[in-house]
């Protein structure tokens, strides 16, 4: 992306992604000044972005949109050479008249027009469209962040070599023992071989790990083996009831298990926390990922992704509305517009197709009804210990809380989904009471919670 600064103007308000990764809201002033900075007249460097934040800005909380999504998904192809059985794109098969190239280009260079933030490109299997590489290309000419979901097994060295250095991937990833696997027909050696070629290649790369009951006894071992390569710390994900795990309810982990799974996230979490002693000041960015964790070190493409997902989740706090369709949109192969990926799964909330009408006017005419449901629709929010302790929850969401409730504003998360918000809320909260940061790298020692320092054993 260069040195460009991504930027759209909103309601008395200008949002920005920043070279130092902060999103935000700024005077309308600083927009002369991006497009100085994006035309080579003025150093970024030279700019005191803080003279122009907005503390309060103002937003029309009805109906609320920002002009154009801070994030939006492109599925450039629903093809995969993968069958997971817990894919939210039923992914597999071509979809039927998926778009072709130049129409994934051309909504690239829209949102790059409309102030788009950041873009990830996801399929099915990113890798397996034959124009892959050069879409990526593409993308990269443009302001917003660009990151890749990829399951990593059709990545060959000269592909690699041909994207820009420090393009973002996130590798799935769930166990290196293939009689485990609910992913299909994973070569996990060539796995291992494509880490150190991003490597090589100046790339950026984490593991995403969709925990479930067929690989809980594997996660740790991964863990493990993204530390002793000092390889990016895993994101741990929930695999939640959606797509073609409601077809396959016996990978979704059940409340009975939550010692047990708890016990093994801690134990994971431990390896890659700083102890107090170790950080110094200035060290720890301030970041969080998608769960809410805070991050340690970690890159400046890092940064700026987390930060992203981050601002949209303020939104969600301040306007009592969720970021699907308001922050944050899904385009599928087929140029259907949805709020996110989890209403493209359950097919719901569509709006019009790319092939039908310009996507800003998608974006400001086709969500008005899916735009009327706020938070306090969910009525068994409530009674819920989660909202008691003062947790943010994720699953007040129509397609999940439809999926596990039988209806669009019921509760979207599982007994077993509640309990561990819960309990890894209290551990976090402990954690940052003691002092603790959560980092990308690994402690050169595991921490020992109970002690409050860095003990002494080896590694697990």
């Amino acid at each position: 992306m260069g040195n460009r600064i991504p930027f759209q103007e909103n309601l008395a308000s200008v949002v920005a992604l920043l070279p130092d990764g902060r999103v935000d809201f700024f005077h309308p002033q600083l927009a002369d000044i991006i497009h100085d900075i994006n035309a080579g007249v003025t150093n970024a460097e030279s700019v005191d972005f803080n003279a122009y934040l907005l503390r309060e800005p103002w937003v029309d909380i009805e109906q609320f949109h920002l002009s154009a999504p801070a994030i939006a998904f492109v599925e450039i192809t629903n093809l995969c050479n993968l069958t997971c059985e817990h894919c939210y794109a039923w992914s597999g098969p071509k979809r039927q008249a998926e778009i072709g190239t130049d129409a994934i280009l051309g909504i690239l260079d829209t949102f790059d027009e409309m102030g788009v933030l950041q873009v990830f490109l996801t399929g099915g299997e990113v890798f397996a469209h034959k124009d892959a590489v050069r879409i990526i290309q593409h993308a990269r000419t443009k302001s917003f962040s660009t990151q890749i979901f990829t399951n990593g097994t059709l990545i060959t060295r000269e592909k690699l070599q041909a994207i820009p250095p420090g393009q973002s991937f996130f590798i799935s990833f769930d166990t290196a023992h293939p009689e485990r696997t609910i992913r299909g027909k994973m070569n996990f050696p060539k796995l291992r071989d494509i880490y150190g070629w991003m490597t090589e290649c100046g790339h950026v790369l984490r593991t995403a790990i969709s925990v479930h009951r067929r690989n809980l006894e594997d996660v740790e071992e991964i863990f493990d083996w993204c530390a002793e390569n000092e390889f990016p710390r895993p994101q741990w994900l929930e695999t939640h009831p959606i797509g073609r795990a409601l077809l396959n309810p016996h990978i979704l982990l059940e409340r009975e298990a939550i010692d047990q799974v708890f016990d093994i996230y801690r134990r994971c979490m431990d390896k890659y926390q700083l102890p107090p002693a170790t950080i110094t000041p200035g060290q720890v960015h301030k970041a969080r990922d998608i769960s809410g964790e805070p991050l340690g070190l970690q890159s400046r493409a890092e940064i700026r992704g987390v930060e992203t997902i981050k601002f949209c989740q303020r939104l969600e706090r301040a306007t009592n509305q969720e970021k699907c369709g308001r922050s944050v949109v899904y385009v599928n192969s087929q140029g259907k517009v949805y709020p996110c990926s989890n209403c493209m799964s359950n097919d719901i909330h569509q709006a019009s197709s790319i092939t039908e009408k310009p996507f800003h006017q998608i974006w400001e005419e086709d969500f008005d009804n899916f735009r009327k449901i706020t938070f306090d629709d969910y009525e068994s929010c409530s009674t819920c210990a989660v909202k008691a302790n003062g947790i943010w929850c994720q699953f007040r969401c129509p397609p999940l809380a439809l999926n596990v409730s039988g209806s669009e504003t019921g509760c979207g998360a599982t007994e077993y989904l509640r309990e561990f918000m819960l309990r890894s809320n209290a551990y976090w909260e402990e954690r940052r009471r003691s002092g603790y940061k959560l980092s990308l790298k690994a402690a050169r020692r595991p921490v020992d919670p109970s002690q409050g320092q860095v003990a002494h054993a080896e590694t697990a």
